[in-house]
C-alpha cells in the first residue's frame, strides 16, 4: 500500500505522544510538582488521540473530541503554569479562567445543535489564552534570571514547544474557512503542517520530561 506524505506525518504524530507518555511513566516519582501536570497532560491526551485516529481509519467523524480536547488541555496546563509561576494573584484568578474558558467551549459546540463541526473560535482562544500563560512564564524567567542554562530547564522547552505550536496554530484556526475549503489540495498540505507541528510540540514536552531534575 503506497502512502502519501501527509498520510504517514499522520501516523507519525501518535508516536511523539506515545513516547511522551512512556516517559512520563517512567520518570513520574522523580518529577517535580509542575512537571506532574505535564504527564498528566500527555496521559489525557493520549487515548483522545488513539480514539480520533481509529474514528479517521473507519471514515468517522471524531470533531466531537475537541472540545473535550480543548476543555482538558487547557485546564492541565493552567494548573501547569499555576505551578511554575507561583503567583497568588494568578491562582485565584486560575478557576475563573479555566471555568470561563470551559463555559465558552460548551456554549459553542452546543449552540449550533451539533458536535461534527469544525469550531474555530474555539482553536483561537484556547491559542491565545495558552501564548498568554507561555508569556507569563517568559516574563517571570527574564525577571528572576535565575536560569543558568536554558537548554536544561524544563519548563523552557514546554514554552518554546507551546510558542511555535500556537503561533502555527493560530494561523490554521483564523483561516480555516478559507483554507480548508479552497482545495483538497491545500486542505491536506495545512493539515500536514498542522502534524509537524503537533509532532515538535511532543517532542519538547518529551525531552522536558526526560531531563534530570535540578538538584
Amino acid at each position: 500500500m503506497h502512502l502519501t506524505l501527509q498520510e504517514i506525518l499522520l501516523r507519525l504524530t501518535l508516536v511523539p505522544v506515545v513516547v511522551a507518555a512512556l516517559i512520563g511513566a517512567l520518570r513520574f516519582r522523580y518529577l517535580p510538582g509542575n512537571l506532574r501536570y505535564l504527564a498528566y497532560l500527555v496521559w489525557f491526551i493520549l487515548p483522545l488521540d488513539l480514539i480520533a485516529y481509529a474514528l479517521m481509519l473507519q471514515q468517522h467523524n471524531n470533531l466531537f473530541l475537541m472540545p473535550i480536547c480543548a476543555i482538558g488541555e487547557f485546564g492541565l496546563l493552567a494548573l501547569l503554569y499555576a505551578k511554575t509561576l507561583r503567583s497568588p494573584a494568578f491562582s485565584r484568578a486560575l478557576p475563573w479562567l479555566v471555568g470561563g474558558f470551559g463555559a465558552y467551549v460548551l456554549f459553542d459546540s452546543f449552540s449550533v445543535g451539533t458536535l461534527k463541526e469544525f469550531r474555530p473560535g474555539q482553536q483561537v482562544l484556547q491559542s491565545v489564552l495558552t501564548l498568554g500563560l507561555v508569556g507569563l512564564y517568559f516574563r517571570k524567567l527574564l525577571h528572576e534570571l535565575r536560569v543558568q542554562q536554558l537548554k536544561r530547564e524544563p519548563m523552557f522547552w514546554v514554552s518554546a514547544g507551546l510558542t511555535i505550536y500556537c503561533l502555527g496554530y493560530l494561523q490554521i484556526a483564523l483561516f480555516s474557512n478559507y483554507l480548508l475549503r479552497y482545495s483538497d489540495q491545500l486542505n491536506m498540505t495545512v493539515w500536514m503542517v498542522n502534524s509537524l507541528l503537533f509532532i515538535t510540540l511532543y517532542c519538547c514536552y518529551s525531552w522536558a520530561l526526560w531531563l534530570p531534575r535540578k538538584k
